[in-house]
């Protein structure tokens, strides 16, 4: 057994209101990770993590403890819990509906009481004013721009919207890839959201579809092959890349072009380099590109204060076997869907493009996720 006040913060304040409800409290064994102490009462025994930061937990913190209790370590736990004492964003409470795990549930810590998140009762997020355009782009074929475009209008649907997508390059992929569009199944008791796919002739801002609030654009590789009339409604703009060690210097000037190009029709857009088709376990290896990326754009952050190179190790589309195979459906004749379908309760795809919209939230002007609720509390911890 272990004394509260051999814990800290809000983990201390966690532990007093399990014991006040009977839980017996004990600490992990020695170099143990994943979890933060014990808790056990008749044949229940949780593991509990604690994260007691300034900012809401997001998407990567729910998915390294889900991924916990995929380890041996973790079979003699019935469930865990995982409380933050700020709150989780909407994105990560979109992911975690979406895993639909039966052994975790989250809490907040609410005026110094532990509550748990019920997924039954979710308010919508509130929508933009107007439509608000994401161009993916980059001056440059092959590095998973339509993928990238297709995956991050389906973590939009998923957060809550409808989706248009105009097919900008003249190679038409995107258009045949997801046809007329795709639906993308609501969870936790909400609506599915419609993601449409437009081509240039095809779309009208004046008269969007009904609900749509969020529209990316596929842009053709060559720039002047993009209206300047839609590229100027760009509020965000991403510009997918590898970390590629014999295409640094070829990658970091394409995407030099790649902003000059944006700039000399939008001004205003926040633009994001991201780092597609990135293998996490090379870490060493990642370590040594990433600070030569860093290092390759810092200047020109400098110039530009919303020009931003991603680390990876906040953001990245992982390496995919799900990514990889994406448009087999075109081959197999299954209807169209995104890599968003979860297996053995995960979906790195999922995750990271959730991650993504997370990002583009906290370091842009972004406001469409801001009031997202985190969904309805109530007492858990006497239950």
């Amino acid at each position: 057994m272990v004394s509260v006040e051999q814990l800290k913060d809000a983990r201390a304040t966690v532990a007093e209101q399990l014991e006040e409800a009977g839980w017996a409290i004990t600490m992990p064994p020695p170099n143990t990770t994943g979890y933060d102490f014990e808790a056990m009462k008749g044949k229940e025994v949780i593991a509990i993590q604690v994260k007691d930061h300034k900012t809401p937990v997001k998407v990567p913190q729910i998915e390294r403890f889900l991924n916990f209790f995929d380890l041996p370590i973790s079979r003699r736990f019935t469930r865990g819990l995982l409380v933050s004492s700020n709150g989780f964003t909407h994105n990560a409470l979109t992911y975690f509906a979406n895993v639909n795990s039966s052994r975790v549930r989250l809490a907040v810590m609410k005026e110094g009481t532990v509550h748990w998140i019920r997924f039954d009762d979710k308010q919508p997020v509130s929508a933009p004013k107007e439509l608000v355009y994401v161009g993916v782009f980059t001056c440059k074929g092959g590095v998973g721009k339509t993928t990238i475009s297709a995956h991050l209008g389906g973590a939009i649907a998923l957060s809550g919207y409808d989706v248009a997508i105009i097919d900008l390059d003249p190679q038409k992929n995107l258009t045949t890839l997801l046809s007329g569009g795709v639906v993308i199944p609501g969870t936790a008791g909400e609506p599915s959201h419609t993601i449409k796919v437009f081509s240039l002739d095809e779309w009208d801002d004046r008269r969007p579809p009904l609900g749509t609030k969020m529209v990316v654009c596929d842009c053709s590789p060559v720039f002047e092959e993009n209206p300047e009339h839609i590229i100027q409604k760009f509020s965000y703009c991403i510009i997918p890349t590898t970390l590629n060690p014999l295409g640094l210097n070829k990658n970091g000037y394409v995407i030099k072009n790649t902003l000059k190009a944006i700039r000399s029709v939008n001004k205003h857009a926040y633009v994001f380099v991201l780092i597609n088709n990135y293998f996490k376990d090379e870490a060493h290896k990642a370590q040594v590109l990433k600070d030569q990326y860093k290092r390759y754009f810092s200047k020109l952050s400098e110039q530009e204060p919303r020009f931003q190179f991603i680390d990876p190790d906040e953001v990245a589309i992982r390496n995919s076997k799900q990514l990889f195979y994406w448009g087999y459906h075109i081959y197999s004749g299954e209807k169209p869907e995104l890599a968003f379908t979860t297996i053995g309760g995960r979906c790195a795809p999922k995750a990271d493009f959730l991650n993504l919209l997370d990002y583009l939230e906290e370091h842009s002007d972004i406001s469409q996720y801001k009031n997202a609720t985190n969904g309805k509390v109530s007492e858990w911890v006497n239950g």
